[in-house]
């Protein structure tokens, strides 16, 4: 208001300052006009500082503003979308995550609300309407929902909202141990598979995810010399040559581990892996009998004198044994293909051969088959069935009387081509030894003179002289030895009458020559 009248009572308004464009004043009618869209968020207040001027006279007043809030605004969330880790083993009720909206309106419209749509059905979380802080509230497992997606609201007492996205990414936590497709395993293989050789594969999985689900497969027992080996991938090989004839069956225990790391728990697992051996023709035969028998020389014909006996570690077919002969002495003996009984087929005489060597062949029913070869000494034992035999009929000899008591006279020879006692022969005279005038050795079948000899009294002898071997019934060759005593002179003559007495005439000139007699 101005007191002056007429045109000095004219009153103009402006605004000296704090209009920032967004006010302008009538300057006639005093009227303050928004010149654009306040916005409380940006600017709540104003001071205007209004000038009212007459042209001469002018007076100042301070306008203040306040923009009144209205709910143009809806909540803003922190992030475009939220993203959590939470590992599987967090207790129900803990804190998992927090989501922040914030709202730029006052009072009530600034005042946010939070809230989950219907995509958590089975309320596995649960949102602090106030603060936006997410419990989880009940057990999780990864192995089963690996994730969530939740779609979360802010909303303003103004009823305003957003909504934004919450990923909830389970992490996988050491809690499965592998299992194996079976536990029980089976294989049968031919012991001639080479070295890394693959025999079976073993399969164990987990549930787990990561490194908690990688595996290390490993033998735990069953091989204690190192004949297989089992790489990452669950194959087991063959690490060295097998041999059924060493070891025919194994029994493995596997074991798997996860590689879960340190220092959290690893779980394992076993499984049973059998192996079977299948037999390759790789063994000959092996001889267990004696390679040397004895046999009497009189043992009858198709007489079982000698058992072969050979074995084959191998199996099957391929232990089957049969016996074979080679040599020349088929016509003395033959061998039973399958038991091995060697027979006699021929008759034998010790002094024709006292001993024979056969080559006995063991052969398998493999494929190709294989053989081995025993030489086996059958000795010929001695039966008496030859007598001595001197080396003449008749052994003439001539002596003189006179040879002196233990003298050599002669030896006899006598043979007796069986073996042992049956072969040594002994010296007796058995007849012709008037007055036992001689003696033999009995051992070397000299005859020597045992008693002066008198070719007076016994000028000849006829002595039998025997040979018998010492058999247990002892054979017995005899001979005549002729002993002739040669006269030595030593004897004087003899009268046959003494004294002799002759009657003669004594005049008898001449006696007759037979007048004594």
């Amino acid at each position: 208001m101005d007191a002056d009248e007429g045109p000095n009572a004219l009153v103009t308004y402006t605004i000296i300052s704090g209009a920032d464009d967004s006010f302008r004043i009538d300057p006639e009618s005093g009227d303050l006009i928004a010149t654009k869209k306040l916005d409380r968020e940006r600017r709540s207040k104003y001071s205007l500082l209004v000038r009212a001027d007459d042209g001469k006279q002018s007076s100042d007043m301070r306008l203040n503003i306040t923009v009144q809030d209205i709910n143009d605004h809806t909540p803003q969330f922190s992030r475009a979308t939220y993203s959590f880790d939470i590992p599987e083993d967090m207790a129900p009720g803990s804190i998992v995550a927090a989501i922040l909206a914030s709202d730029s309106d006052s009072g009530v419209n600034g005042e946010v609300t939070y809230s989950l749509e219907e995509d958590d059905e089975d309320g596995t979380f649960l949102l602090n309407p106030v603060t936006g802080v997410f419990n989880v509230t009940r057990l999780l497992d990864y192995e089963a929902q690996q994730y969530y997606i939740l779609t979360a609201k802010a909303e303003d007492g103004g009823g305003q909202a957003s909504t934004v996205r919450v990923y909830f990414n389970v992490l996988d936590v050491n809690d499965n141990s592998p299992v194996f497709d079976t536990t029980m395993y089976s294989a049968s293989v031919s012991e001639s598979l080479p070295p890394g050789s693959s025999i079976i594969t073993v399969a164990a999985s987990d549930a787990d995810d990561g490194p908690n689900a990688q595996l290390l497969y490993k033998i735990s027992s069953g091989d204690p010399h190192g004949h297989f080996v089992i790489t990452r991938e669950g194959v087991l090989k063959t690490k060295s040559a097998l041999d059924r004839e060493t070891q025919s069956f194994y029994n493995l225990m596997i074991t798997v581990n996860d590689l879960a790391p340190p220092p959290v728990t690893r779980f394992t697992s076993t499984a049973q892996v059998s192996i079977i051996l299948l037999d390759v023709n790789d063994c000959p035969p092996t001889f267990t009998s004696q390679k040397m028998t004895y046999i009497q020389e009189n043992t009858p014909v198709d007489t079982v004198v000698f058992t072969a006996q050979a074995t084959d570690v191998d199996s099957g077919p391929n232990s089957y044994v049969e016996y074979s002969l080679r040599g020349p002495f088929g016509n003395k003996f033959s061998i039973g293909i399958i038991d091995g009984d060697v027979r006699l087929v021929g008759e034998l005489d010790r002094e024709e051969l006292s001993n024979y060597t056969l080559t006995i062949i063991a052969t398998d029913k493999g494929e190709p088959p294989l053989s081995s070869t025993m030489d086996v000494t059958m000795m010929v034992l001695d039966v008496n069935d030859n007598t001595p035999s001197f080396s003449q009929n008749i052994y003439d000899i001539e002596i003189e009387e006179n040879v002196l008591t233990g003298t050599d006279v002669i030896q006899v020879f006598a043979t007796d081509v069986d073996d042992g006692t049956n072969g040594q022969i002994r010296f007796s005279i058995a007849s012709g030894n008037t007055n036992s005038d001689f003696r033999i050795d009995s051992v070397t079948g000299v005859i020597s003179v045992a008693r002066q000899l008198d070719r007076e009294t016994h000028s000849s002898y006829s002595l039998v002289v025997q040979a018998s071997d010492r058999g247990s019934s002892p054979r017995v060759d005899r001979t005549t030895v002729s002993i002739v005593l040669l006269d030595v002179n030593d004897c004087s003559p003899v009268f046959e009458l003494s004294p002799y007495t002759i009657n003669a005439k004594e005049n008898l000139e001449n006696l007759p020559k037979n007048i004594l007699q």
